[in-house]
């Protein structure tokens, strides 16, 4: 009886060392080149949209050996595309207290998630951290519409109708030589000087959709209002 007792514990004990030496083993691959280090975490990421481009304002973690930032996105299903951010003066904001990029991203539009990573002088990458973005274009600039003109009842003076985000419009008229005036841009009311009655007033609407946006938008094709007739 003693022997078989001998015997199951003898099977135990080899299993045990066994399973014991194929953990080690298993660390071991885990720990061959030491614990995992990572640089400094980009603590936030602020990113203003453009036509066709995007300001990205980078605010990383305090570190000494902070390299640069590595900037991502997806340009197709599959395919991604990147650009290099390094931490010297020529992209520091003094202003704002952040390094920046602008990036140029045609034709790429609409929304687009940004992602940042850091990288120290020793190559030690950053956990990643990511941010929503919106890219203006074509398709979003057909959707802007021209502000309508009204008129001073002598037709000496023209006004234009408020629009969310308008900030301006460009404005040519027909003068009583038949010759329009050089374009100028009217944020709000603007003369009619020797305008000809029944002639034509061209106008396009200049938009900042958001406040922090780095480029205007402008409507695609000119809005021509008849210049009422006078006396």
């Amino acid at each position: 009886m003693m022997s078989k007792y001998a015997y199951i514990a003898t099977l135990l004990l080899a299993f045990l060392c066994i399973s014991c030496e194929d953990a080690n083993d298993l660390l071991d691959q885990h720990l061959k080149g030491g614990p995992i280090v990572y640089a400094g975490k980009i603590n936030e990421l602020d990113i203003q949209s453009g036509y066709y481009r995007l300001r990205v304002n980078i605010y990383p973690a305090e570190d000494v050996n902070r390299s640069h930032c590595v900037l991502s996105w997806n340009v197709t299903s599959g395919v991604r595309d990147s650009v290099v951010v390094q931490y010297m003066e020529e992209n520091y904001d003094k202003d704002l207290e952040c390094y920046y990029a602008i990036i140029p991203l045609g034709p790429i539009e609409g929304n687009l998630l940004m992602a940042s990573q850091n990288v120290d002088a020793f190559g030690n990458r950053s956990l990643i951290n990511s941010e929503g973005a919106f890219i203006y274009g074509p398709t979003y600039v057909s959707t802007l519409v021209n502000a309508p003109v009204n008129f001073s009842p002598d037709a000496s003076e023209v006004t234009f109708e408020n629009r969310i985000g308008a900030v301006g419009n460009l404005v040519s008229y027909e003068q009583n030589n038949g010759q329009f005036t050089e374009e100028v841009f009217v944020t709000d009311s603007y003369p009619l000087v020797n305008a000809k009655s029944g002639g034509i007033i061209r106008s396009k609407t200049r938009y900042l959709i958001a406040e922090t946006d780095i480029d205007t938008l402008v409507t695609e094709a000119y809005l021509e209002t008849v210049i009422p007739q006078t006396p």
